[in-house]
């Protein structure tokens, strides 16, 4: 493989849902106060940079260092400049990954709807980990988006807390 291991870890609702109709993101909080982290972590510290898209940039940048130690890159079309220390990048996904890649970079964590859509699209992740919370949303912003493409996957661990969170997490584009 001559570019960088690309993750995704997110969670979402039963209903497929990463964040409420507003953008809130509340309802994470119910699989909180159980002394799990649901291997957080172990992936965090897994991870040389994270791309990330314009609305989880705004809802990351609530919090003072929400990545630290961290190389963050913001994908945005409309956002003039980002908060210091991380970098907005408009372009060419496939260019920014050979980038990084030639930069040393050896493990993405790509992070936010649309954003992750567009990296199964390009076919280009390695693993992906599914948190899902116990509660139906109903309504909201999906984990995915429409990618016109098939993409096989193979099951690596499933695992279930006591908070009532199933992860589950896949390797992609394999048989």
């Amino acid at each position: 493989m001559n570019r960088p291991k690309i993750s995704i870890y997110i969670a979402t609702s039963i209903d497929g849902y990463i964040a409420r109709q507003d953008d809130s993101i509340d309802w994470l909080d119910r699989v909180g106060g159980f002394g799990e982290d649901y291997g957080f972590q172990k992936h965090l510290s897994s991870i040389d940079a994270l791309i990330i898209g314009r609305k989880t940039y705004e809802i990351a940048t609530t919090v003072a260092d929400p990545y630290p130690g961290k190389r963050v890159i913001v994908l945005s079309n409309s956002l003039p400049a980002v908060r210091e220390g991380m970098e907005l990048y408009r372009g060419d996904l496939t260019a920014l990954i050979a980038k990084l890649h030639i930069e040393g970079v050896r493990h993405i964590w790509v992070d936010g709807g649309v954003t992750i859509s567009q990296f199964l699209a390009l076919q280009i992740v390695d693993m992906m980990t599914i948190s899902i919370i116990p509660i139906i949303l109903g309504a909201g912003l999906p984990l995915f988006h429409v990618i016109d493409k098939e993409i096989s996957c193979r099951l690596l661990s499933s695992q279930s807390y006591a908070s009532g969170l199933v992860q589950i997490t896949y390797a992609l584009g394999v048989g």
